[in-house]
């Protein structure tokens, strides 16, 4: 297939583990006006002070206000957009017709877990809490359309143990095959309750069976090995970091889970969907015209 911005490694790497980072997506400028502008509105909202640590007295605040402006509309780039169709087909994101027309109305961007100092007090370890695919708002099918992908939005820099999202590379075959299952759909709530009691390796992840206890045995278990399930399917937790205006392009049904932040700056990021016109088409005609996110259904569900 013919890719405006993803190489084929990366197409590759996104069918593989389940995620890709777009290097400036949008300008580290472009971010860092935005960055100023949240900072000012969590001020107001929180009694926080930028330039004042001891005020941080909340080390997570989930700012669940989404902006539109021409301090985010700038960040709506072509490469962007056309990142996000390199991956779900071109033509087949629904708002894709507002950057090519240059529409003023825009998405929104939102919400925002800003990240203080989230964890900063205990060791850095891989978390039992808080891992999940997204997609509250509708019913879970193997070939839902509403969340397309997962676009994570960087808007601070985020290094190694300084708040970046944790990813469960390789999750995104297992809810495939678990949501293929499902003729009728699961709610989100119930599908990874029952799959994170189902599968063994999930299961130690978020702590509902024995696993390694202390922090190092953990990372070694978790983080430092790929661990291959029994469909064959590899397993690894990997922390994702980035600069401003960094977009992290996430497969719809990858497990991910907020981490500590050991840094002394603050994280901003939010979360983006990409909803498609239509369902997954797990069956077409012409092989050629299958996305790379079809395939790596296909994939997980043996079709290819």
């Amino acid at each position: 297939m013919i890719t405006k911005v993803l190489t084929t490694e990366e197409i590759e790497q996104f069918q593989e583990l389940g995620w890709v980072k777009v290097a400036q997506a949008f300008s580290r400028e472009k971010a860092l006006a935005c960055q100023d502008f949240l900072w000012n509105k969590v001020e107001e909202a929180y009694a926080v002070k930028r330039d004042d640590p001891v005020s941080w007295i909340r080390s997570l605040i989930f700012h669940q206000v989404s902006y539109r402006g021409p301090e985010f509309d700038i960040c709506n780039t072509q490469r962007m957009a056309d990142a996000i169709e390199d991956l779900v087909g071109e033509g087949r994101w629904r708002e894709h017709v507002v950057y090519k027309e240059r529409d003023a109305d825009y998405p929104t961007w939102g919400w925002w877990p800003v990240n203080f100092h989230h964890g900063r007090d205990k060791p850095w370890d891989v978390p039992t809490e808080g891992w999940h695919w997204d997609g509250s708002h509708f019913h879970h099918f193997v070939d839902s359309p509403d969340q397309g992908l997962l676009c994570l939005c960087l808007f601070s820099d985020v290094g190694s143990q300084a708040g970046g999202t944790l990813v469960a590379e390789g999750s995104h075959k297992v809810v495939a095959k678990f949501l293929a299952d499902y003729a009728e759909g699961i709610d989100l709530g119930e599908g990874i309750q029952t799959l994170n009691a189902k599968h063994p390796w999930l299961s130690e992840l978020t702590g509902l069976s024995p696993a390694v206890s202390d922090h190092q045995s953990r990372i070694d278990r978790f983080m430092n090995q790929f661990t291959t399930d029994a469909d064959g399917f590899k397993l690894r937790v990997q922390e994702v970091t980035g600069e401003p205006g960094d977009v992290i392009l996430c497969h719809p049904f990858l497990y991910h889970a907020p981490s500590q932040n050991h840094s002394d700056k603050v994280r901003f990021l939010c979360n983006r969907t990409t909803p498609l016109f239509e369902r997954l088409n797990l069956d077409r005609a012409d092989e050629a015209n299958y996305s790379p996110l079809e395939r790596s259904v296909r994939t997980a569900l043996g079709k290819a």
